[in-house]
């Protein structure tokens, strides 16, 4: 912990106008990778879902051992909301860029459909196989009441971001449009978890769009 070591009004340093010397910071320094290590226990999150996995999968995972993973992320919800987080800035602005890449919704709804499959195809990692959506599939049924719910605010934040961009183009069916795309998200998410890869999630996605009533 660093200490505050600027000299009072009273002190021989301060009345000479010296400066006092900065404190040491005490601690070694991190000797693992951050990027690595929570893409390391995205993996995990996404392979075995929340709760199930341990902190000794994480440590594990990381080459880290316990004191420099609370050190450095708190606990195991405090690191998952962080994945999470980012998983839905990036997705949030992918949505935006992409409604406001065209004037025509049909168009738009189509790559935001055909990203999500990508996405949530089924694929392998170093920790295991996974697919499906991470805020989505990663705390089904899960344990934690504050991580449910702030998994249940990220899929509002999606829902809020697809309401905004068909808003812009077809005001009399965005509930219906934003609930409909809402469902096809689920289902490839769906899918994908169960085993589905990217390949036949863009077939799916593709006749999804084909099927939408849109002006």
């Amino acid at each position: 912990m660093s200490l505050s070591l600027a000299p009072t009004a009273s002190s021989p340093a301060s009345a000479r106008g010296a400066k006092a010397p900065l404190a040491r910071k005490r601690g070694r320094p991190r000797q693992f990778d951050l990027d690595q290590a929570v893409q390391a226990a995205t993996d995990l999150f996404r392979a075995r879902g929340y709760d199930r996995v341990t902190l000794n999968d994480l440590t594990g995972a990381m080459h880290i051992n316990p004191p420099s993973f609370y050190a450095a992320f708190g606990n195991k919800a405090v690191l998952f909301t962080r994945i999470a987080d980012a998983y839905q800035t990036h997705w949030l602005t992918e949505l935006r860029t992409t409604f406001e890449a065209t004037d025509d919704l049909r168009t738009a709804l189509e790559a935001i459909l055909f990203q999500a499959a990508r996405r949530f195809g089924w694929r392998e990692s170093a920790s295991g196989p996974w697919g499906g959506c991470l805020i989505f599939e990663s705390a089904s049924n899960c344990s934690d009441a504050l991580v449910m719910a702030h998994l249940r605010k990220a899929r509002l934040a999606v829902a809020a971001a697809l309401y905004r961009g068909v808003s812009r183009t077809t005001p009399e069916q965005v509930v219906l449009l934003t609930d409909h795309v809402m469902l096809l998200l689920t289902g490839l998410s769906a899918m994908g978890r169960d085993g589905v890869g990217a390949e036949r999630l863009l077939a799916v996605a593709a006749h999804a769009v084909a099927a939408l009533n849109l002006p």
